[in-house]
């Protein structure tokens, strides 16, 4: 079992660190351009930002490639199993999608008149996991290294993984807020 939760942690390093990397790359303008949706509030808001949703996809680009080098030191064969290809699709779907997927978290959470940096359990969990799984579906990669197990163990370890780390950013200060 935990053979197969590292596994699937592993295969989603490039689904979880897109939102990283757009915290740390964003700022400027926003994707929605400050305009408003029909019900009168933000489609997106500030929070979601060019800089960062690209930022956020090399970033995402960025780990992939190092779990390759990884790979190739500790001998192990999961991306690097892939053609150079297929493997670049796969984790630039993997973390456009988690970016689209993200964004569309953030257009609900407007909706519902929740505020920026406000918790939504299980939409903030699962929303970017759940885009970016149908993102990467247009890949053939996808259906050979996201088995059924994969994916569940993804869907059920995510939200746990989330609030873990959330909570020891907050202990340790980087987060204002534990989740």
């Amino acid at each position: 079992m935990i053979e197969l939760i590292l596994k699937t942690i592993w295969l989603l390093l490039p689904a979880y660190t897109p939102n990283n990397f757009a915290v740390i790359f964003g700022g400027g303008t926003p994707i929605d351009f400050g305009r408003k949706f029909i019900d009168g509030k933000r489609i997106l808001g500030d929070g979601k930002t060019w800089r960062g949703f690209i930022g956020g996809v090399i970033g995402g680009l960025l780990t992939a490639h190092v779990q390759i080098l990884v790979e190739r030191v500790i001998n192990v064969r999961i991306y690097s199993s892939l053609t150079y290809g297929s493997f670049l699709t796969l984790a630039f779907l993997l973390s456009f999608g988690a970016m689209i997927g993200d964004s569309f978290g953030s257009f609900i959470k407007r909706r519902f008149g929740v505020e920026r940096g406000r918790s939504f359990p299980i939409l903030d969990q699962l929303t970017f996991l759940v885009v970016a799984y149908l993102t990467a579906s247009r890949c053939q990669a996808f259906y050979r290294l996201f088995t059924w197990d994969v994916l569940v163990t993804g869907l059920v370890v995510t939200p746990l993984l989330h609030l873990s780390v959330n909570v020891i950013a907050y202990k340790l200060g980087l987060k204002d807020v534990w989740w």
